[in-house]
């Protein structure tokens, strides 16, 4: 699956030593708007909706498939998902997807440690200053808020500012800060949001 537009986060590479995320499948929640590239999360009825600000992150939405895995933007697919497809990347699923017998379903790429980095290109300018410190995203966009910068909280961490070296201050790298898959002791967040 390809990127129609530029926003969303995509895989760059590992802080340890594995060489992809573990990519899982998982039902796609009610008349759920979702692009590749977007931050995603598993709200309280366990289906995967887009992470909004403040949530904590399962993962990014790596593609679409139908319940035996098959990519519904494949030529000659058939859609009896009920879902709408816009462009190679975007998705609106049915209004009873939870329940159908045909359904979509996310691959989402998954950061159990926030031990990956994605790149992002921000909604906004970073500055040297913002290495280290936590954002949130802006879910419709795909793209990391750089105006809510915080030393406390904030749903990825920026760890390296213009990665591609082409002056270009909006983008960075960035780990998910606050994940939804619970690895460590204290974790503050909200597991589940409806």
């Amino acid at each position: 699956m390809a990127y129609t537009d530029s926003t969303g986060f995509i895989y760059r590479r590992p802080l340890l030593g594995s060489d992809q995320p573990v990519v899982m499948n998982f039902r796609i929640g009610d008349s759920a708007t979702l692009k590749i590239g977007d931050a995603v999360r598993i709200n309280t009825s366990g289906l995967i909706v887009r992470a909004e600000a403040g949530n904590p992150v399962l993962g990014i939405l790596r593609g679409i498939c139908d319940k035996a895995g098959i990519n519904p933007f494949s030529a000659g697919y058939i859609n009896g998902l009920g879902a709408t497809l816009t462009g190679d990347d975007t998705v609106v699923s049915a209004s009873d997807n939870s329940s159908r017998a045909e359904y979509a379903q996310a691959r989402v790429q998954l950061d159990i440690a926030g031990c990956n980095l994605w790149y992002n290109d921000a909604n906004g300018d970073l500055a040297q200053t913002n290495v280290g410190q936590l954002f949130d995203v802006v879910a419709a966009s795909g793209q990391i808020d750089q105006s809510v910068a915080s030393d406390t909280s904030g749903q990825f961490q920026l760890l390296q500012l213009d990665p591609d070296g082409d002056s270009d201050a909006s983008k960075g790298l960035f780990r998910i800060a606050e994940p939804q898959l619970l690895n460590h002791v204290g974790n503050a967040t909200e597991i589940l949001v409806a």
